[in-house]
């Protein structure tokens, strides 16, 4: 399902609920990369271009603190994410099995188990990108370090949302108009449309970094991608 960009958030990064621990020294050279190394695209969003272009650099300078950040950041956002998820599970085996609610728990359930494959392949491109030649691709103004913000804050509405819901169904008074602005209003940090982008991004990454076995990382990548819209999709059946 493809979305007409009008309908997208400028995305700005998200506020931590956690700090983001700055302590622990980063492996490799400390000094960023000197700025010749990049050239920014003039446009950011929706335009189909690769917001980073990618340069051969000699093996010890491709791992940058600028990137380090960005993971520290993405991993504290995954462990609120799951901690999150795993409370919408205990949420939803406390919910009555009145059999008034008995469809929309079906489909409740459904809904978790989709959720739990977006974080299954979120955690798939985490351990994708442990070599430090692939950290270019998570560069702070990257398309994918976008997206991955994106998918990370739509998933913590998505999971309060439902967390609301499970209360309206133990109390048997859900609201599904509530739910479903929500849910319409979490999907516009869905960033589909950085999907071409992100893809230049990787093919650019296995001509640099060929032995960082880049296409493991390729993989995760669009698993991911298939995951959100599945997601996407998926939440957009009625669940009364």
């Amino acid at each position: 399902m493809t979305k007409s960009p009008s309908k997208r958030h400028g995305f700005r990064p998200l506020l931590l609920s956690v700090p983001v621990n700055l302590a622990a020294p980063a492996p490799g050279p400390a000094q960023a990369a000197p700025a010749s190394e990049l050239e920014h695209a003039p446009a950011r969003g929706g335009s189909g271009q690769s917001h980073v272009r990618l340069r051969a650099l000699p093996a010890g300078d491709v791992m940058w603190l600028d990137a380090n950040l960005l993971l520290d950041e993405l991993a504290t956002e995954h462990l609120e994410m799951a901690t999150g998820l795993s409370g919408l599970e205990g949420a939803l085996e406390a919910a009555p099995r009145d059999p008034s609610a008995r469809a929309a728990l079906r489909v409740f359930e459904a809904r978790v188990r989709d959720l739990g494959l977006l974080r299954d392949a979120l955690t798939s491109v985490a351990a994708a990108a442990a070599d430090a030649r692939l950290h270019r691709a998570f560069l702070p103004d990257a398309p994918l370090a976008e997206y991955l913000r994106g998918i990370y804050a739509w998933m913590h509405a998505v999971i309060r949302a439902l967390t609301d819901l499970a209360g309206g169904l133990r109390s048997l008074s859900p609201d599904w108009a509530q739910l479903r602005h929500r849910l319409d209003e979490a999907r516009m940090f869905h960033f589909e449309e950085l999907h071409d982008a992100i893809q230049a991004d990787l093919l650019a990454l296995a001509v640099v970094a060929p032995d960082a076995r880049p296409e493991e990382l390729e993989v995760a990548v669009e698993t991911l991608l298939a995951a959100a819209i599945a997601l996407e999709g998926q939440l957009d059946e009625r669940f009364g």
